[in-house]
């Protein structure tokens, strides 16, 4: 059965209620003798709710019109989404894996671990056996060799891997790298292959959403094309998903918070088998939460990564022969002869190896202070240490030395102390919302909801300040702009007050083949503008027949009515087809989503507040119509508006429309508010692309993170 769309009911009857309503009160335009009439208006209400809910399941909903041919077997579509997206994915794991240095990473083994959190081997491979005893599964190898990580996934019989590491073992790496591998692979041989999708499993949460679910909407939310019916088809991601042409890469159960893991690994474990799937956790709690559900994973091999060697480290390190590898010559001669010492315990995690070469890479600095036994008489010593002095070590200013080259722009200089405080900050948000992921648009989080609820006020003023400016040539200028105010006013106090749920907005300008979309959302608009102001029409029209006092009649009621339907209708087309999701897959990034944003954001202003608000000041004021709108009933009528548009927004939750209200007006008023209290730097997203240019944060998409969960927890230390 067909499910009706009820945002054009609604609409119908809020603004058919409300804004007659309000306007006849506030405006104390309705006789004595007439105000005990005005029951009528919820009679004309209630006609006009059964008219919409009838034409609702009439007509299908509007998402359905630009849909495309409905999906089938030979829909090429859904093969089309996957190699627009394995091309993306490879671009964007590409540039991060440069930026970190990923091509020459630390030699790491790993091997099938010894831990009881495998499934029985029948499970992994299958009926095959030899002498009536199943094949027994072990794995071994290692990054940058030929016995790599690729070529053992790809070998398996379900396609279903774990991996395991203690903490800055470097499971995320290897995620990395497995995802370029994965790509890699497709594209040499097999393009029916299933695209690796690389993803932090921080913000599931498994009692809310199917774990298919989740991985859809995040796909969607990082790659705002696959929303795109008419180039992917309906629901492309979720077909991406349930079809198994993507293999989920779910980097960090653990940093799920404690009491979901046990959660989380039963509904993963309960998944279609065959479906393709990676996942990354910490040993400890991987093997917790098997013990406390008493599940494991099914069908899915298990591989932890080693310790690494002090030969390998010794490798990593800078050498005698390098510029500044004589300062090492003391320490690594230590490693040689301690192999077993707190140092070389404490660097054979790949994390603080990385972290080491860094601190000490400054001409002034002696990694020989490492073996003063007073200071740093365990690993935990010297780990912590070499997390403390990382954030002072990258914003150390050194200037480039002369080359024959033009020169290269100097990157923005932070004083030490001040990147320290800042990303103090950052960290104590994060661990407020309990996640590792910064996501600018719930910067607002920070604020406490009555400071919210004031944001909101002055948002809806100055967008009723632009309304205003529109209705002014039609109107007149006090008029338009009383009115406008009032009702960005009232729409402020009803307004919903953004949650952690609000995302960030999209505008799509391109113009070539999307002429025909552009006339069909400006009809569904122009439809649903229509349709609130006929329910206007017929409560105002009846209440002036009946001697309300109106100063205008029954035409110029019509007029008014349509008119002012028809400059919102219009606007909320116009959005509709600015919010079209493109019809190229592209990589996001924090920068790129805040810049589609802020474009959104403006465009939203100058077409549903400014060009709606002068359409209707031309259509309702313009000559011919002989109207004159006193300023008593302008501004009621923009309260009535204001709270009408307001309710109705809260009830058909705007983005149904394809209207939604963006984040960027939420994330500026917020970073200045911390910016004043001395949170954070004035030009926060600059400061944060740097931090990731240095090493600090790392890119997931369009979220940034701590380059490791250590490095956060060191700055803000997770509540008991």
């Amino acid at each position: 059965m067909r499910r009706p769309s009820f945002s054009p009911a609604l609409l119908f009857v809020i603004t058919t209620v409300v804004l007659p309503v309000t306007t006849a009160v506030a405006g104390d335009s309705a006789p004595e003798g007439v105000k005990p009439h005005l029951w009528l208006a919820w009679l004309v209400a209630g006609i006009s709710v059964v008219v919409a809910v009838v034409l609702a399941f009439r007509h299908p909903p509007a998402g359905t019109v630009d849909a495309g041919p409905a999906p089938g077997a030979d829909d090429p579509r859904p093969a089309r989404a996957a190699d627009q997206l394995a091309r993306i994915l490879h671009e964007q794991w590409s540039a991060e894996a440069e930026l970190r240095m990923l091509h020459r990473p630390l030699h790491v083994r790993w091997s099938s671990t010894d831990r009881p959190v495998t499934p029985d081997p029948e499970a992994l491979l299958g009926p095959d056996t030899v002498g009536g005893r199943p094949l027994r599964l072990r794995l071994r190898g290692g990054i940058g060799h030929t016995a790599g990580i690729v070529p053992a996934f790809t070998r398996l019989h379900h396609k279903r891997l774990v991996i395991l590491g203690e903490p800055g073992a470097g499971k995320t790496v290897v995620a990395i790298l497995l995802t370029l591998g994965l790509l890699a692979h497709r594209r040499e041989h097999d393009a029916a292959v299933p695209v690796p999708v690389l993803l932090s499993l921080s913000s599931w949460d498994p009692y809310a959403e199917h774990p298919h679910t989740w991985v859809a909407r995040r796909m969607v939310e990082e790659y705002r094309a696959l929303a795109n019916t008419t180039a992917f088809g309906p629901d492309a991601a979720r077909r991406l998903v349930t079809e198994g042409r993507v293999v989920p890469v779910l980097d960090g159960l653990d940093e799920m918070p404690l009491a979901l893991h046990k959660a989380a690994l039963d509904a993963l474990d309960r998944l279609r088998p065959g479906a393709p799937l990676v996942v990354t956790c910490r040993s400890t709690e991987y093997e917790a939460a098997v013990v406390a559900g008493g599940t494991v994973l099914g069908s899915a091999a298990v591989v932890e990564l080693e310790p690494v060697g002090v030969a390998d480290v010794i490798a990593f390190l800078p050498s005698e022969r390098t510029a500044g590898g004589g300062r090492w010559a003391v320490t690594v001669a230590h490693l040689r002869a301690t192999p077993d010492g707190p140092l070389a315990r404490a660097l054979s995690s790949p994390l603080m190896a990385s972290l080491a070469r860094v601190v000490y890479a400054g001409p002034d600095t002696d990694p020989a202070e490492l073996l003063d036994p007073s200071r740093f008489g365990d690993p935990a010593a010297i780990e912590d240490h070499l997390l403390d002095a990382f954030i002072p070590a990258v914003y150390t200013h050194r200037p480039a030395p002369p080359g024959d080259g033009p020169p290269r722009a100097a990157p923005r200089r932070y004083p030490p102390e001040l990147a320290h405080k800042w990303l103090t900050s950052l960290a104590t948000h994060l661990r407020m919302c309990e996640t590792r992921d910064f996501t600018w648009w719930q910067l607002h989080g920070y604020l406490a909801p009555a400071r919210r609820r004031i944001l909101v006020l002055a948002l809806q003023l100055v967008a009723g300040l632009f309304a205003g400016l529109g209705l002014a040539p039609g109107v007149g200028f006090t008029t338009g702009m009383l009115t406008g105010l009032a009702g960005g006013f009232g729409s402020g106090l009803v307004f919903p007050v953004p949650t952690l749920f609000t995302q960030p907005g999209y505008a799509n300008f391109r113009l070539r083949g999307r002429l025909r979309l552009l006339v069909r959302k400006l009809a569904q608009g122009l439809g649903m503008g229509l349709v609130c102001g006929a329910g206007a029409v017929l409560a105002v029209g009846l209440a002036t027949e009946l001697g309300a006092g109106f100063p205008w009649g029954l035409k110029a009621a019509l007029a008014a009515g349509l008119g002012a339907g028809a400059g919102v209708g219009v606007g909320i087309g116009a959005m509709m087809w600015l919010h079209t999701p493109a019809d190229t897959i592209s990589a996001p990034s924090p920068t790129a989503v805040l810049r589609h944003d802020r474009i959104a954001g403006g465009a939203r202003a100058l077409v549903e507040s400014f060009g709606s608000g002068l359409l209707t000041g031309v259509l309702v004021g313009g000559p011919g119509f002989g109207l004159t709108i006193g300023v008593t009933v302008g501004v009621a009528a923009g309260v009535g508006g204001g709270f009408a548009m307001g309710l109705a927004q809260r009830l058909v939750a705007r983005r149904r429309l394809a209207t939604d209200p963006g984040a960027w007006g939420w994330f500026t008023f917020t970073r200045a508010w911390l910016a004043l209290r001395g949170r954070f730097p004035w030009r926060l997203m600059p400061f944060l692309h740097d931090a990731h240019r240095r090493g600090v944060l790392r890119q997931a998409g369009a979220v940034y993170q701590f380059r490791h969960a250590r490095l956060q927890d060191r700055l803000a230390p997770p509540r008991e």
